[in-house]
């Protein structure tokens, strides 16, 4: 049965996938009970299928019950590895950051143990512990991670093989976060070009999406468009529109769109893209914010303050809940909505809201944290102090 669903879904069947892995974990239910260890195999297998077609957290599920079953004695070390590997990536996916480090170190040190440093499989775990680490703003011990990997995977595939694309996109990204984006632009391009001569359209979208985020961010909107069109379009083929990937994808291009001021172009994207990908990751998840601050920019531009502001508290909640405080991308959203506060004559409250963040970023809970980070998050937000400041001293004479 495992053997059929694997075949079904490399046939494009991922429907009859499904439900011939689910048939598989039922007849060993059956036969041998429900805390038989002989599921945990076709549980591994159904949870990446879910992982690839976005569904995260029931692969999270099927991952959990399958390291439960296998349980910490007499485990396979290397099944145990992939497990831990998995649910990292489905916790990755899921925006819970600090539990897909915890979960992705597991991984690197049992396949350290088994297969040796310099192994595929331990490049990919080393990855994944470098991704969980961007994520949470940890950009000084993530960038020598994934130069590591890039090496590693140069030796072992050689220099343009899509494993180093991957890796090439994400150490760009450690660049582009940490102030370094003149670097960063040759290795998206070398990365798109690597993923254009493997034919392979999931990662040449992974690869397009990071070198589009790139210009985004370096005000380069009308560049940004056509690889954020592109990618969109091969999340369409791909995936269909219901993915998350999909709808992360519909979103950049509103940010494309509203770079070049297309506000009522842009507001379909960011809506449709938000309610798909939100959909995928949870709605408390905070691979959302920079959707949703995006989203608030374009309706308050369009006249729609309410809507706007509503979806910057949404925001802001979940930064509160989810992100360590001094987080880069908490702080981006602090500075947007105080701008959006002092444009509506709430100097008070916007100032209020700056304070808050210029503590968290200069005082005690920020330390240990990346100095690049603290420097490049106080200049927006002291910017936004003063403008809060010199408004209400004016409105005051």
């Amino acid at each position: 049965m495992v053997a059929l669903g694997v075949e079904r879904y490399g046939a494009g069947d991922a429907d009859g996938a499904v439900v011939a892995l689910k048939a598989a974990v039922e007849v060993v239910e059956t036969r041998l009970g429900p805390d038989s260890k002989v599921a945990a195999h076709p549980l591994a297998v159904r949870a990446r299928l879910k992982l690839e077609t976005g569904d995260y957290v029931g692969a999270l599920a099927d991952i959990e019950r399958a390291l439960a079953l296998l349980g910490e004695a007499g485990a396979d070390p290397l099944e145990a590895a992939t497990l831990s590997y998995d649910r990292a990536r489905a916790l990755d996916a899921l925006g819970r950051n600090e539990e897909t480090e915890a979960s992705a170190r597991t991984s690197l040190e049992l396949r350290r143990a088994h297969l040796g440093e310099v192994h595929e499989k331990t490049a990919d775990s080393l990855n994944l512990v470098a991704n969980a680490l961007t994520a949470q703003g940890r950009h000084a011990e993530a960038d020598p991670l994934y130069r590591q990997v890039l090496g590693m995977y140069e030796v072992l595939y050689g220099p343009d093989d899509f494993h180093v694309a991957i890796v090439l996109s994400n150490l760009g990204n450690s660049l582009r976060r940490t102030g370094r984006a003149h670097q960063a632009e040759p290795l998206y391009v070398r990365a798109v070009d690597i993923a254009e001569k493997a034919n392979d359209p999931v990662l040449l979208a992974q690869c397009l999406t990071n070198y589009g985020w790139y210009l985004h961010v370096t005000k380069q909107g009308e560049r940004a468009e056509a690889p954020f069109r592109r990618a969109l379009e091969l999340a369409l083929d791909i995936v269909g529109p219901d993915h998350p990937f999909t709808g992360n994808a519909r979103a950049n291009l509103g940010y494309a769109l509203s770079d070049q001021g297309r506000w009522t172009e842009a507001e379909a994207p960011f809506r449709e893209g938000l309610a798909v990908y939100e959909a995928g990751v949870g709605a408390d998840s905070p691979d959302l914010l920079d959707t949703l601050t995006g989203y608030a920019a374009v309706l308050d531009r369009l006249g729609r303050a309410p809507e706007a502001e509503a979806q910057y508290q949404r925001a802001r909640a979940i930064a509160a809940a989810h992100l360590p405080p001094a987080h880069a991308t908490a702080l981006s959203g602090a500075e947007q909505y105080a701008g959006f506060l002092i444009n509506r004559a709430r100097s008070d409250e916007a100032l209020v809201l700056v304070r808050g963040g210029l503590s968290d970023l200069l005082g005690q809970q920020a330390r240990g944290r990346d100095w690049r980070t603290r420097v490049r998050g106080a200049r927006p937000l002291f910017a936004r102090q003063v403008e809060a400041a010199w408004t209400l001293a004016a409105a005051s004479d």
